[in-house]
């Protein structure tokens, strides 16, 4: 049953804590009641979240709301959620891996200042990214894997500086990388496994010095590399099978490894 702490005077809210199951409805009262910082929520029929939710689970350090199929509207309160810095909480966590129907995260993803970990696998149904994500100066983890509908990466892309994991696999739809991806200098793993509309990399990509890892399998529309590709001296694996029409090399690619 419901406590009066986890319900408030907030209709919205109530009628959204009444759709959770029992177990979950302890979990929401445990943050709410600052028992603890952590919420995970699977498979839950919801579509959307309530507009107080930021404010009401401010605490959260790691949120997890994978599998939820139905949920497709999340609210511009959840920039709240990692808004108290004079407790030391901040968000570092979010995964909404698998919520297929989620269309756009929104503009308030960018006060998520602390977040390290971003995992938005299988959320088939994005196709664009807010530039806001670039405000995310602490990202150290990106996993966009199977976002089969995503076409394009905001050019405020490059200032994830903090950035050391990409995962763009099975991005079918994404055409093009942004010049600014080069600003990504802590980059060291970028993988692109299946992407199978992306025609070419951007000039800048060679300025990624600490790349080791480059995994381009199946990238069956990519045409060509760029000539800074040979820049790339960290590079220990470079993956190009299934990029049939790569028929020529830059000259620059013999430096790899030299």
């Amino acid at each position: 049953m419901a406590s009066n702490t986890s319900l408030g005077g907030d209709i919205e809210w109530c009628e959204w804590f009444t759709l959770l199951g029992n177990d979950d409805q302890a979990r929401v009262n445990a943050v709410v009641a600052r028992e603890s910082t952590e919420l995970s929520l699977t498979e839950c029929s919801f579509t959307a979240l309530p507009e107080s939710f930021g404010l009401m689970l401010g605490t959260l350090t790691v949120l997890k709301l994978k599998d939820c199929s139905s949920l497709a509207v999340l609210p511009e309160s959840f920039g709240e959620l990692g808004a108290l810095t004079r407790l030391g909480l901040y968000l570092t966590t979010l995964n909404l891996e698998r919520c297929s129907s989620l269309t756009v995260l929104p503009q308030s993803i960018g006060q998520l200042r602390a977040l390290r970990y971003l995992n938005l696998q299988g959320c088939s149904s994005f196709t664009v990214l807010l530039e806001s994500l670039g405000q995310l100066r602490a990202l150290a983890t990106l996993i966009l894997g199977d976002c089969s509908s995503l076409t394009a990466l905001p050019e405020s892309f490059g200032q994830l500086r903090a950035l050391t994991y990409l995962g763009l696999d099975g991005c079918s739809s994404l055409r093009a990388l942004p010049e600014s991806f080069g600003q990504l200098r802590a980059l060291a793993e970028l993988h692109l496994i299946g992407c199978s509309s992306l025609t070419m990399l951007p000039a800048s990509f060679g300025l990624l010095g600490a790349l080791t890892q480059l995994n381009l399998y199946g990238c069956s529309s990519l045409t060509v590399l760029p000539e800074s590709i040979g820049h790339l001296g960290a590079l220990t694996e470079l993956d190009l099978e299934g990029c049939s029409p790569l028929t020529v090399l830059p000259e620059s690619f013999g430096q790899l490894g030299a």
